[in-house]
């Protein structure tokens, strides 16, 4: 071994400590899964559990179901924005709004809400 990778490693080793412990196998399956979920190792999610908690983390692990889930909500969501934006700019330049053009704008996304919402 070089004298830089002793070096590295003694500092490696006064900066980190390495945890182990036993866990049952139900456990540690369950663990497994999770960090399947999201797509990381089992060693990276038991790390990030325990880094989270003891920095009473804010931020929460969040699963890529969950992730297109919100992503999902914000296009819809930017939408509706964008349609009460246009009405606002045709309301401020005094041009006319068709109630029926608006109505049936807010429903399709009214409609698409629900079944965004029944598909979870």
């Amino acid at each position: 071994m070089s004298e830089y990778q002793k070096q590295y490693k003694q500092q490696y080793y006064r900066e980190n400590k390495i945890v182990s412990f036993p866990l049952k196998n139900p456990y540690f399956e369950e663990l497994k899964r999770r960090s399947i979920l999201y797509d990381i190792s089992t060693n990276t999610y038991a790390k990030n559990l325990v880094t989270n908690s003891l920095n009473q983390d804010t931020i929460s692990l969040i699963s890529n179901e969950k992730k297109e889930y919100i992503s999902k909500y914000i296009h819809i969501s930017r939408g509706i924005a964008n349609n009460i934006n246009q009405i606002a700019h045709k309301t401020n330049i005094e041009s006319t709004v068709d109630i029926k053009v608006l109505i049936k704008s807010l429903q399709h996304y009214e409609d698409e809400f629900k079944k965004f919402i029944n598909n979870i």
